[in-house]
């Protein structure tokens, strides 16, 4: 014990010494610290860390190579009625969803906004297990509706960022991308099922 702390007493002074070693030393150790802290945070948070859903480890990306048939937009799609046919025929999973992530205008109260958003099927809550934190989620009956009314789900950061938490947003109409939709739920607290961050503001159904 006493060579430690004699080894710290002379260290203390050769530093004392040094002040411009001992500045560049700790400015190293902070930028070295703080780079690993960094790069090990977004790899928690991207490659570690399990999605607050029911059984992540399970979930399954469908994606397309090659030519694309049929109406799509962007990476990793496929169209809609590929994926309503993959449905019809599926004997593989225990259930399957669509969605499809969005930036929108939506507008409230005379107040206008441009929010990222998701259309999304109606068994997408059910099969990621996200509940309520108020309201219904969209189900599968909506999905059953032709042309049936265009439904909104809330996030609960959004909800509570937006609308302060108001209970009596349930069944208040949204106008997104000048479409008439309303409100059924919000989605409960610290769930990231929307393009897997919680800041997602809604998802829907048209």
């Amino acid at each position: 014990m006493d060579n430690v702390l004699g080894d710290l007493r002379y260290a203390a002074r050769v530093l004392a010494k040094n002040p411009v070693f001992t500045i560049v030393a700790v400015l190293t150790l902070a930028l070295g610290i703080g780079a690993n802290t960094a790069i090990f945070t977004l790899l928690d948070q991207v490659l570690l860390r399990l999605l607050p859903v029911k059984d992540p480890q399970q979930l399954v990306l469908l994606t397309m190579r090659g030519h694309h048939y049929g109406g799509n937009w962007g990476g990793n799609a496929i169209s809609h009625p590929m994926y309503r046919d993959f449905q019809d025929h599926n004997q593989v999973f225990s259930g399957m969803f669509c969605r499809f992530p969005a930036r929108v205008s939506l507008t409230f109260g005379g107040r206008a906004e441009r929010v990222e958003a998701e259309l999304v099927s109606g068994t997408y809550f059910s099969v990621l297990g996200v509940g309520t934190a108020l309201g219904r989620a969209i189900g599968q009956e909506d999905d059953r509706v032709p042309n049936g009314h265009p439904l909104v789900m809330l996030s609960y950061h959004y909800w509570k960022q937006r609308f302060g938490g108001d209970p009596t947003i349930l069944g208040k109409t949204l106008t997104v991308n000048k479409y008439a939709m309303t409100v059924i739920g919000v989605a409960q607290a610290g769930s990231t099922a929307w393009n897997w961050d919680t800041r997602r503001s809604f998802s829907f159904r048209s």
